[in-house]
């Protein structure tokens, strides 16, 4: 009769599995894989180390819950003896256990090493390497008889050895469809009741896939696709003298991040579930809007934002005037004038990511637009190209930017005033400058030219009184303070904002629907598009999670008469991310330089090199005439605001040449060290102001005899 193979805790683990008093204890833990927690670099060490010299000690190991101010109890280190010499103290290191045992059976107490207590209550957490922890699941491959001798595997016939990791989540988390409910709040946690997922790799990435309870799934059964780690064996001698074998896997407790970070997977069986309502968190997102709500959209929004602070700058509210008032005339003019060379900048590139959108993803209506064809527009479409030539400057907005013979104050709300622009050089519509950026001819026949190439060649800045050759030769800025940007139509009954940014806003999202609306009537085959980057990815939950692992023994070549065996889970854990604040801390010691007087801070090497592109290198030279106090008052509100006065000097170029170059600047990284203390210090201390964290922050202990040069004598 073919023996029964079955996944049990490691052999060493069994004599405490055994004296537990319930059956139903004693067998749940027999059957569950340990997780050992190790706290040294030298961990894979340690653990062999152990297995060879004293394998009754495992239990130490088993990963208790601890923190930074209760850390777990670390085992003494194991004494390594001669292979001549390990019988015999084997059977001293048995003797000595039997003796512990009895005394503590007789009211004695065990000698343990030290250790703060932990409340029992306290959840398993898995801290990462960065935190100087390691952790190891430990499991035996036996098979169902007497003295459950251990499973040889067969590498001849493809026997393979693995474990998965299970993420927990309450029961009805997960919609038929792979969607999560999230109008469903997080319960406390329950291990009896919760559900396993795996994590399975589909064509869009690795997701979460509830393990479905079935006649064809289970639990403890293995998902197809589901991520497998490997196993490795570790052969030890027990203390009888009898070989054994415990299998051993390291827990990627370092990919918290990615398993956090995962979203949810439909099971195979409810693939073609009803999918959620479309105004739902979760409905699937059209990868093709990616790229418009990035390059087109969002900047879009942002430079309306940009609009709104610099109205509030320049509109503050009822103040006592100062002596120095940042906003008289010439002032405001100055800073008006760097606003729209940056707006402007800004909207050339939008129009042109929008150009090439329309021009990739929906080919008939960019033909409408350039009008080199007619085709069938369905209503969408035809929505969207008439929404593209209703986004215009209203007509009095439009005389304003146009009015050339504009005098005094009115020179502010002009864009060709005292600039190389004529007023036929504004568009008035967003599919007229669509058709421009893209080599049409915008309303100025004679200056039609093709400027696409030259918006991604263009090095120096855009100056509005002496532009580069490069740059376009139309105005069309998204927005602006003095006046009201070009605005889309807005949505069915829906009223406009009093506040015209925030109109502005709403008018762009509602342009950005209409696309989506032309793109849903694509055909199936216009689809493609890139993947969904990772931020805009649904993640299943980010709130605590719970995991726990199984191991998997497969034997493919016996094909689906003998399915893989799983075994129990393991206890359940959550994974501590990288700044979770009961993780313990590796010990750091940055040494500064202890000799930092000139003698002492000119014998570092600069080893440490910067490569400095000429246009790089150009725009740090435009900031070397700024001081600290600049910076500041570039960022402070009314009346302590100061524009930034940095004119664009394109690249580093020879002196009294055209040759353009970049850098290659070198530095000392511990003369640097000194410099990032000091900035670090002055911020921790600004910043104390705030968030009074200063106490909590930085603690300085007095340390003598560290000086930097030595005493003479």
């Amino acid at each position: 009769m073919r023996d029964v193979v079955q996944w049990t805790a490691p052999a060493p683990l069994w004599p405490e599995a055994t004296a537990a008093t319930e059956l139903s204890v004693r067998r749940r833990t027999l059957r569950r894989p340990a997780i050992l927690r190790f706290a040294s670099d030298n961990f894979m060490d340690d653990y062999l180390a152990l297995m060879e010299n004293d394998p009754a000690r495992l239990s130490q190991y088993v990963a208790e819950p601890e923190t930074w101010r209760g850390p777990m109890r670390t085992p003494a280190p194991v004494v390594r003896k001669p292979a001549f010499l390990r019988p015999l103290n084997r059977l001293r290191l048995a003797a000595e256990q039997k003796k512990s045992k009895a005394l503590a059976g007789a009211g004695g107490a065990l000698v343990t090493s030290g250790g703060a207590p932990v409340s029992p209550d306290k959840p398993l957490k898995l801290y990462q390497p960065a935190h100087q922890r390691f952790y190891l699941i430990t499991a035996c491959l036996v098979c169902g008889r007497a003295g459950l001798p251990d499973r040889a595997l067969n590498p001849a016939r493809d026997e393979r050895a693995s474990f998965v990791i299970r993420r927990l989540m309450p029961p009805n988390f997960l919609r038929a469809d792979g969607t999560i409910d999230r109008t469903q709040k997080l319960p406390a946690f329950d291990e009896a009741t919760w559900e396993e997922y795996a994590l399975v790799t589909t064509a869009t990435g690795a997701g979460w896939q509830k393990v479905v309870a079935g006649a064809s799934t289970r639990a403890d059964a293995l998902v197809a696709g589901e991520e497998q780690l490997p196993l490795f064996p570790v052969n030890y001698t027990q203390d009888d003298g009898h070989r054994r074998r415990v299998l051993t896997g390291l827990v990627p407790v370092g990919k918290r991040e990615n398993y956090m970070g995962a979203g949810a997977v439909a099971s195979a069986n409810n693939a073609g579930a009803a999918a959620p309502p479309a105004n739902d968190y979760d409905a699937p997102v059209d990868p093709r809007m990616m790229p418009l709500w990035l390059d087109v959209t969002e900047p879009w929004m942002r430079l309306i934002e940009r609009a709104g602070a610099s109205d509030k700058m320049f509109n503050p509210p009822s103040l006592p005037k100062t002596d120095d008032d940042p906003f008289d005339a010439t002032a405001k003019k100055e800073t008006l004038k760097s606003l729209r060379e940056q707006v402007q900048t800004v909207s050339w590139y939008v129009l042109l990511d929008f150009a090439k959108f329309l021009e990739q993803y929906l080919p008939d209506v960019w033909a409408t637009v350039m009008t080199t064809a007619t085709p069938a527009l369905s209503t969408a479409e035809t929505a969207l190209v008439n929404a593209l030539k209703q986004t215009t400057f209203d007509q009095t907005t439009y005389t304003k930017l146009t009015n050339e013979n504009a005098a005094g104050a009115d020179e502010l709300k002009s864009l060709v005033k005292g600039v190389s622009y004529q007023a036929q050089d504004v568009v008035k519509s967003l599919a007229d400058a669509l058709k421009a950026i893209k080599g049409g001819a915008p309303l100025n026949q004679t200056k039609a030219k093709k400027i696409a190439d030259d918006l991604e060649a263009v090095s120096t800045a855009y100056l509005r009184n002496a532009p580069d050759a490069k740059w376009p030769t139309f105005l069309f800025p998204l927005a602006d303070t003095e006046f009201e940007g070009p605005l889309p139509p807005k949505a069915p009954n829906v009223a406009d904002d009093p506040d015209r940014f925030l109109k502005a806003a709403a008018r762009v999202s509602n342009l950005a629907n209409l696309v989506a609306a032309a793109l849903k009537e694509q055909p199936a085959t216009a689809a493609a598009a890139a993947p969904l980057p990772l931020a805009a990815q649904k993640v299943l939950d980010t709130r605590e999670g719970w995991f726990v692992v199984r191991c998997v023994y497969e034997r493919p070549e016996c094909g689906p008469v003998d399915p893989p065996v799983v075994s129990a889970p393991t206890r359940a854990f959550q994974l501590a991310g990288f700044f979770d604040p009961d993780a313990p801390a590796r010990p750091i010691r940055i040494a500064l330089p202890l000799d930092t007087s000139p003698a002492g801070l000119r014998k570092f090497d600069k080893n440490t090199a910067f490569m400095i592109s000429d246009m790089l290198c150009g725009q740090i030279d435009r900031a070397k005439g700024m001081s600290l106090g600049d910076l500041v008052r570039s960022v402070l509100p009314w009346p302590l605001h100061k524009d930034l006065s940095a004119p664009d000097k394109g690249p580093c170029k020879e002196p009294g040449g055209s040759l353009e170059f970049g850098m290659i600047c070198s530095l000392s990284i511990p003369i640097i060290t000194i410099c990032a203390l000091l900035l670090l210090m002055i911020i921790v201390s600004l910043l104390n102001i705030i968030f009074s964290w200063l106490p909590y922050f930085l603690i300085c202990f007095p340390l003598p005899g560290i000086s930097g040069k030595k005493a003479k004598g």
